[in-house]
């Protein structure tokens, strides 16, 4: 298993500053959004932007569209030939025929970065379940490589938390490993936390192969 690592204890703030959105991102371009919720990405336009938002009218047509503000999405978004991630939450929903949402963007990242370390964003529904405690936390999978993910959720853990974890890849696949905490840090009111994976299976271990590759030869 390669070694995971997790941004080299930074958070994903750390990257490029918010305020070049107003340099990168360009009105009336298309942009690719996928919200945590759905399994693939969907068309949309970018109709405005600020130095911290992005505003997105989709352009797919969606049946009983579940989104919500504060949930998490993730922004695929291209200019003078580099794809850039763009991560965030929905502020604002301005209407649903045709959605238009606003995007508070947390973090931008240029795919080539994710390339080097062999990560990948993504908006995934995951499951947490702590060692000794009979309920399961929520959380959303925001980054994932073959060593670890970095999540989004809105209960503290400890390092020494014995976890398991289930990250719900898409419609038919499930992948479940044991991990552990190696970095958390706050953003706003919810804690993000980088989990390495530390046991896994051999059939669950060929799910997140089969699944990273597909993500590479997605976005390539």
């Amino acid at each position: 298993m390669s070694k995971y690592d997790l941004d080299k204890g930074k958070s994903i703030l750390s990257f490029l500053n918010t305020k070049t959105l107003t340099k990168i991102v360009r009105i009336n371009s298309p942009a690719d959004l996928k919200h945590f919720r759905m399994f693939e990405f969907i068309n949309a336009t970018i109709i405005d932007r600020t130095e911290n938002d992005v505003v997105l009218k989709i352009k797919d047509s969606i049946k009983d569209p579940l989104f919500f503000p504060e949930d998490h999405v993730v922004i695929n978004y291209s200019h003078n030939k580099e794809l850039y991630i763009l991560s965030g939450v929905i502020s604002y929903i301005y209407g649903i025929d045709p959605l238009t949402v606003s995007i508070s963007v947390s973090g931008i990242e240029k795919f080539k970065d994710l390339r080097k370390h062999q990560r990948y964003y993504v908006s995934l529904t995951s499951t947490i379940k702590v060692s000794g405690f009979v309920s399961t936390i929520f959380a959303v999978v925001k980054n994932i490589s073959s060593g670890g993910i970095k999540v989004y959720c809105k209960d503290v853990l400890n390092y020494d938390d014995i976890i398991d974890i289930e990250v719900i890849l898409d419609r038919t696949n499930k992948l479940n490993f044991n991990g552990k905490i190696v970095r958390k840090s706050k953003i706003k009111d919810y804690y993000e936390y980088g989990i390495e994976i530390i046991g896994l299976s051999e059939s669950n271990m060929q799910c997140l192969y089969h699944y990273m590759k597909w993500l590479n030869s997605d976005y390539v």
